[in-house]
């Protein structure tokens, strides 16, 4: 885990995330509060209690109890028990919280490559149909969804060859074209597929 890694070896500020992000991770004021107290705890041993964190916040035991229990609800701490020299206590860990912002950042990336590859096939459609006169054939759709996918193209480089074939503009000359210069096909991510199927059905 990414998110966990900077944050144990590199002093990732966690709190300034949170404070940032709690509305998107669906936290409360006070739960953000507590879980921000947690993390400073978390850093020096891996067992609370009500009074650690009230040192830290300005909250009622009964405010803080609550708290920590729909943290722990909505999966953001977990509690387990360890045995050590004879005895029995709770430690806490919070990697179920970095878990969660780190997936927050994750579905960033992918909106935001969906949001490029969108205004990409976009602009190669309108450059077709510009040249084309006439709007694309469902055949030639595929073609273009095909590039994508595959990630052969891009589309500056279906753009330049758009442009470089002047009149004689068409999607399988275009297509010859690009095979000249053609990129080795990379799997494309799961999310990414979905996203494209999406876009194109919105085009089509």
């Amino acid at each position: 885990m990414i998110i966990k890694r900077l944050y144990e070896e590199f002093d990732l500020s966690i709190e300034r995330i949170l404070l940032k992000e709690y509305r998107r991770l669906k936290l409360t004021m006070a739960e953000m509060s507590v879980l921000i107290a947690l993390f400073s705890i978390y850093k020096k041993r891996k067992s609370f209690t009500i009074a650690s964190i009230s040192r830290r916040v300005d909250l009622s035991n009964e405010d803080i109890g609550n708290a920590v229990e729909t943290l722990i609800d909505k999966g953001f701490v977990s509690i387990k028990l360890e045995q050590k020299e004879g005895k029995e206590r709770e430690i806490f860990s919070l990697d179920l919280a970095l878990e969660k912002i780190e997936d927050l950042y994750k579905e960033d990336e992918v909106n935001a490559l969906r949001t490029k590859l969108e205004n990409d096939i976009t602009n190669v459609i309108t450059w077709f149909e510009q040249g084309l006169g006439r709007p694309l054939l469902p055949y030639e759709f595929d073609n273009i969804r095909r590039w994508f996918e595959e990630k052969s193209f891009t589309s500056d480089q279906i753009i330049s060859c758009i442009k470089d074939a002047g009149d004689r503009v068409s999607v399988k000359l275009v297509e010859r074209m690009l095979n000249q210069n053609a990129l080795k096909p990379v799997e494309i991510d799961a999310d990414l597929e979905e996203a494209l199927d999406q876009i194109y059905k919105n085009i089509k």
